[in-house]
């Protein structure tokens, strides 16, 4: 496990977020346009861009490809991260089971650090430098504020709802879609679907920096600012489901983690007994408990590390996310906000068997959760 060392701490390891990606200039162009807006702007194109991330990384989308009617029109072939057709869901509520694209999980790891980093750096303005710093050592990221501050930071961060692609294949191409060669998929139309009716025109997967550019070009143009606007309320819809458990809307089942469709699924439209939709592995945010468990434990590594090896530096810990732990925040991160550690070898005992300690070598568990929508910040400027 990499040690925490002078070069870390100073910014001298791991490299600037999605640098080494082609499409960062349209990454930069969304998250720019969030930033004016809400919290739930940003947390709605962190989905987006998480979205278009999936897709990047599969490569034989035809393998993942399955006809549907009903579709909208011109469309007739769906692809979706969750084990459902969404769009027949939300138009026709018929329950379709259709088995997730499954996106290559060593780059999609690598990706969701590097996009919630690059929404970071450009979201909190009061920060100097933020590296990633990936692989398996004991930090993920280091951030610089401009105070002096230095951040260590852990990674926990998942879409609270990924949206799903759609593909007008000619008639005579439909028999069998799974065996399209790669040309011939890379000729069809595309779109996006973001649980309405209005899609995003992608044109052809063929065509460059597809799906980022035209996807990007289309949600931050001022033009169509009234459908987008449709797009984040759909999205605070699904957040307000996810949250609050709210099995009565069909919100619900488009969120991450909503477990087994209702009893009608499995009566009416022959859905497979023991297949959920999508299970609590992927919780949105930082809601799934075992990553709860091991950020908070993580966390607290990184403080007691940092206070031992660089005492004099003004070292902090965060854990950072998208969203925080809207169901599991209560019971498992709460109970640490107003705890202190101290090192025994610091503390003094007098006579009376009571201990006292220096303020400042009073650390926590962790000092930050730092969110794109209710970040944890002590009330500190981040």
């Amino acid at each position: 496990m990499t040690e925490i060392t002078r070069d870390l701490i100073q910014g001298k390891v791991g490299n600037l977020p999605l640098v080494a990606y082609p499409w960062k200039e349209y990454a930069d162009r969304l998250i720019l346009w969030a930033k004016g807006k809400s919290s739930a702007h940003s947390a709605f194109a962190f989905d987006v861009l998480m979205s278009l991330a999936f897709i990047d990384t599969i490569p034989n989308l035809q393998k993942h490809f399955q006809v549907f009617n009903h579709l909208p029109r011109p469309y007739n072939v769906h692809i979706g991260f969750i084990n459902l057709c969404t769009p027949l869901l939300l138009s026709q509520q018929t329950w379709h089971y259709q088995k997730a694209a499954k996106p290559q999980s060593g780059a999609i790891g690598k990706l969701t650090s590097e996009i919630i980093l690059r929404f970071i750096e450009l979201l909190f303005d009061n920060l100097t430098q933020v590296k990633s710093i990936g692989g398996v050592g004991m930090v993920d990221a280091v951030l610089h504020h401009q105070d002096g501050r230095i951040i260590l930071c852990e990674i926990k961060a998942s879409p609270l709802t990924t949206f799903s692609f759609l593909f007008a294949l000619p008639s005579s191409l439909q028999q069998n879609p799974k065996q399209l060669t790669r040309t011939q998929v890379e000729s069809v139309e595309s779109a996006l679907y973001l649980h309405c009716n209005d899609l995003i025109s992608l044109g052809k997967p063929r065509d460059e920096l597809w799906p980022f550019a035209p996807a990007i070009n289309y949600l931050v143009n001022e033009k169509n600012s009234q459908v987008v606007e449709h797009y984040v309320e759909t999205w605070k819809l699904i957040r307000q489901a996810y949250k609050n458990k709210n099995r009565d809307t069909l919100f619900y089942y488009v969120a991450n983690a909503s477990g087994q469709p209702p009893k009608i699924a499995k009566e009416q439209f022959n859905w497979p007994t023991k297949q959920s939709i999508s299970d609590s592995k992927t919780s949105a945010g930082l809601d799934r408990t075992d990553d709860i468990k091991k950020g908070i434990y993580q966390t607290f590594k990184l403080s007691i590390e940092g206070a031992k090896r660089f005492p004099q530096d003004n070292i902090k810990t965060a854990l950072i996310s998208n969203l925080p732990a809207y169901r599991h925040g209560q019971d498992y991160i709460e109970p640490f906000y107003d705890i202190f550690w101290s090192p025994e070898d610091l503390l003094q005992e007098n006579e009376q068997g009571q201990y006292t300690c220096n303020p400042q070598n009073l650390k926590r568990p962790f000092d930050y959760i730092l969110a794109l929508d209710d970040a944890f910040t002590r009330n500190e400027l981040i």
